[in-house]
């Protein structure tokens, strides 16, 4: 009775971190320390030998944070680089102590109720202002990120995620999968509502990629499909002003090119890290010396190649990152460090190929890696750990 209800006390906590995951940055660290505490306590000798990471994506992954390691500590930037590193050492601390769940249903149920009351809040925060304003703001403004309980890149992406849940739910289940069904359709909803691009276009990515490879419908029905679904896409950017400006939708090419490179930070972002790849102290094999040093090269490119003079104020202030968790690893850990994360989601990619709802989950983050530095972020450590603890449950109740 006494194991059950510290094995029952141990999950409510891991319910409670993930609930307040949305909501909070301090308080599933505390849960998390309270946590970490108990997993050692009952940390038996005999389980050392068994605790190990047992899936050979994730080991792949291990390699590369030793790798990064014992070369910040030859260059003598560790203390730095460890701000960074550390989301990594999280995420790996994470599967250890999230070892313990068994009730993997529940753990998604609870991440998809998260979810969803952060959408819910969103929704509450937008409609507010909707009534004052008579207005929504969701193309190119600064007032789009105070409605939302997180950043639009992100709220979105756990929109995605929470859509991906929702969906396989109201398969996989019988019981109420049409509320399922419905909750899935309203995430989507929402993507479309606050214009999030990178969900949008991974949405379109997911469907072409479920009809090629999982639908068991004819080829020329797949390709009548393939057709309805560019067309839909197109649509949908082109008839809505919110996301035609967020596309950055003009009446013609040249004029669409140039707002995209006055209002659209990656492309200054992504040309000064080529730039910086040109320099005399980048390694292509093992990277710069240090974060230190790839954040002094961005400040120095944006102060050198962006004429606008609030532009470039803007940049300065906001010190803004490689914006790509690909390019990042590149300036970091040259060819090395790349082609360890590469492989990393080769690997991935390959475990859970025979499931739509797992590989869909991989293609998600792996297009969010493309557009933003998740491991800069706690946040971003946090939904990693714990979704890879989602695409290794059977391995994971196959040991227990």
């Amino acid at each position: 009775m006494r194991n059950l209800i510290r094995e029952k006390g141990f999950e409510y906590l891991i319910y409670a971190l993930l609930i307040s995951l949305f909501f909070s940055k301090a308080i599933p660290n505390i849960i998390l320390a309270v946590l970490s505490v108990w997993t050692i306590i009952d940390f038996k000798k005999d389980q050392i030998i068994k605790t190990k990471f047992n899936f050979s994506s994730g080991i792949i992954l291990l390699i590369l944070l030793v790798f990064l390691t014992i070369k910040s500590t030859l260059f003598a930037t560790i203390s730095y680089d460890f701000k960074i590193f550390k989301g990594l050492f999280l995420l790996f601390w994470l599967v250890v102590v999230f070892k313990k769940v068994k009730d993997f249903n529940t753990l998604k149920l609870v991440i998809l109720l998260g979810i969803d009351a952060a959408i819910l809040c969103s929704v509450f925060l937008i409609t507010l202002f909707f009534i004052k304003h008579h207005t929504l703001p969701f193309s190119n403004t600064a007032e789009v990120n105070e409605l939302l309980l997180l950043e639009r890149p992100y709220i979105g992406f756990i929109a995605v995620l929470g859509l991906l849940l929702a969906s396989e739910r109201s398969i996989t289940l019988v019981k109420y999968k049409y509320l399922w069904a419905i909750n899935a359709l309203l995430l989507f909803l929402f993507i479309v509502l606050i214009s999030a691009r990178i969900s949008i276009i991974t949405l379109f990515l997911l469907a072409v990629v479920y009809l090629i490879f999982y639908s068991k419908i004819s080829w020329v029905k797949k390709g009548v499909s393939l057709v309805s679904f560019v067309l839909l896409f197109g649509l949908l950017v082109l008839t809505n002003k919110n996301i035609s400006e967020r596309f950055f939708v003009k009446s013609n090419l040249e004029e669409s090119l140039k707002v995209a490179s006055d209002y659209e930070p990656r492309i200054v972002i992504w040309n000064c890290a080529y730039l910086m790849t040109q320099k005399s102290d980048f390694n292509s094999i093992i990277g710069f010396d240090g974060y230190k040093t790839i954040s002094n090269n961005f400040l120095d490119c944006y102060s050198s190649t962006i004429e606008n003079p609030s532009k470039k104020e803007y940049f300065l202030t906001e010190k803004f990152n490689s914006h790509n968790q690909f390019i990042d690893f590149y300036l970091i850990g040259g060819f090395i460090g790349l082609l360890l994360f590469l492989t990393f989601f080769i690997k991935l990619l390959i475990e859970v190929r025979a499931n739509f709802f797992q590989m869909a989950i991989v293609i998600s983050f792996l297009l969010f890696f493309c557009v933003e530095n998740i491991f800069y972020r706690q946040f971003g450590c946090y939904l990693v750990g714990i979704f890879i603890l989602i695409l290794l449950q059977r391995k994971i109740n196959e040991e227990n």
